[in-house]
């Protein structure tokens, strides 16, 4: 077959060309450690980069948010344990404080300290992160939620709600809680009844001790204990207007004319004193304080009677701070659950971040050994075809003649 010479450098120097530019893609597969460089050289696997890729970021942004949680309920936790330290604090200084051998100096003294500690609450309850956002706020993260009145009285004026987070596909975590759950949301009394002196009595009778005993028979109306004498005493079903009955008073012994409870009294009432048993409401822990505060502020030196009074008010805030330190306990537990709740997904996050990363490097980055050994065998071809195009394009017969 005749082979012209214009077949012999077309064909030379297509091949030529063929193998610079596998040499080039190899190069290039060195220099930029990738097995392709655009969607055309491998369709299927660029596909399978991007929505890896895509999936990928998601999760790192899944993870950030897990961090930011985090943090916010650590805060938060840091927050309320404060808020745990200085109750159980004033709690202990109650039972020192309502010593009935104090003078009415020494209890003044436990007055401001608590004063102080009002303040202290406060501003934990006021707290904001980083950013500024008020904690307890609920959504209104740019509002103050508690807020002194000129009467002294704390209002809350956030809202009920709970922040929410995008810890996951298909996970929201609450990164706050509402003030108003925390702090003005507490039970009175036990949780069930609160027992309460009329302001108006003028003997020296003191309640407490109350417990519920059945549940199922308590009926959740509010009755009064009214003494007849300094001896007997009648309850009634204020509710109804229903004589539960008449009794006979002995000092310390426990009632249990209403059904379902019981408390005790002691000390020495007078005719017309009354005791009120009522279903526990809702109560703030700075009402609380601020009752106990004004009590220890009233002056009982040689007044069994205003002594009286002010026992039985600390004995009432007291279990109201029982209850408010059992609200915050609840509170710090769900806070709890929730950060072992982020751990564990943060744990997800880091085994996908790295299986999508390990993903993606398989698709797309090169493997070294067999780029090199491709690249070197490629650059040995072309050289061979270089030689041996430049030998046969330099035949001629004139060399020949």
């Amino acid at each position: 077959m005749r082979i012209s010479t214009s077949q012999i450098f077309q064909t030379g120097a297509s091949r030529l060309m063929d193998g610079q530019s596998k040499l080039y893609k190899l190069q290039n597969q060195l220099s930029t450690e990738k097995k392709f460089l655009t969607a055309q050289d491998d369709p299927v696997a660029a596909a399978q980069v991007l929505i890896t890729s895509h999936a990928l970021g998601v999760n790192t942004q899944y993870a950030d948010n897990q961090a930011n949680a985090a943090s916010q309920l650590g805060l938060e936790e840091t927050r309320l344990q404060s808020v745990i330290d200085s109750i159980q604090y004033i709690m202990e200084q109650a039972v020192a404080g309502s010593n009935q051998i104090l003078s009415d100096s020494q209890r003044e003294y436990f007055a401001k300290d608590w004063q102080g500690q009002f303040e202290f609450l406060l501003g934990m309850a006021n707290s904001a992160d980083a950013n500024g956002y008020y904690l307890f706020s609920g959504y209104q993260g740019h509002t103050q939620p508690f807020q002194k009145m000129a009467n002294g009285v704390v209002a809350y004026v956030g809202d009920s709600g709970q922040r929410l987070l995008q810890v996951g596909a298909s996970r929201q975590i609450a990164v706050s809680d509402s003030g108003y759950d925390i702090f003005q949301a507490i039970r009175t009394g036990n949780g069930t009844f609160a027992m309460t002196a009329a302001a108006a009595n003028t003997g020296t009778g003191v309640i407490g001790g109350g417990t519920v005993t059945d549940i199922t028979a308590w009926t959740g109306d509010n009755y009064q204990i009214q003494f007849t004498s300094p001896t007997n005493f009648t309850v009634t079903d204020t509710t109804t207007s229903t004589v539960v009955g008449s009794y006979t008073y002995t000092a310390g012994t426990s009632i249990t004319a209403i059904p379902g409870i019981s408390f005790s009294i002691g000390g020495n009432p007078a005719a017309g004193d009354t005791f009120d048993i009522s279903p526990s409401t809702d109560q703030s822990l700075f009402t609380t304080l601020g009752n106990m505060i004004a009590a220890l502020s009233t002056d009982i030196a040689g007044n069994p009677v205003a002594a009286a009074s002010v026992q039985n008010i600390l004995n009432a805030e007291r279990a109201n701070l029982d209850r408010a330190l059992e609200n915050m306990s609840t509170v710090q537990a769900s806070i709890g659950s929730r950060r072992v709740e982020l751990n564990e997904l943060t744990d997800v996050s880091s085994m996908l971040d790295l299986q999508y990363k390990e993903r993606i490097s398989n698709l797309e980055d090169i493997d070294w050994a067999e780029v090199i050994s491709a690249f070197t065998q490629q650059q040995t071809q072309l050289e061979a075809a270089q030689s041996s195009f430049a030998r046969i394009t330099s035949l001629s017969l004139f060399n020949y003649l």
